[in-house]
């Protein structure tokens, strides 16, 4: 199975929500369900990083990690969103 993998080094394929739920950023460009529970239309990351800086990943950026990797994912504790920034920024580090 070939990995989709988000601007902001999240593996899409490895989440239980793909791909019923969520088809992974790349597909739906930033929009994806979790926004129901913060109420943007599209996530910080994806639109800053794909959108106005016109990156393919936030690896690329020497900003990296900015505050916008602070946001949890509210349908996660916060050991799994401290676990899966560790494997973020570790998945940007290997496609920089």
């Amino acid at each position: 199975m070939v990995q989709v993998i988000s601007c902001c080094g999240v593996i899409c394929s490895n989440c239980q929500y793909y791909p019923n739920d969520c088809k992974g950023c790349p597909e739906v460009k930033g929009r994806v369900f979790w926004l129901e529970y913060t109420g943007e239309e599209i996530c910080e990351i994806y639109d800053c990083c794909v959108n106005r800086m016109k990156f393919k990943h936030c690896g690329k950026c020497d900003s990296l990690p900015c505050d916008r990797y602070n946001e949890s994912d509210p349908t996660k504790t916060q050991e799994e969103n401290d676990n899966d920034f560790i494997g973020q920024l570790a998945q940007l580090k290997k496609m920089k």
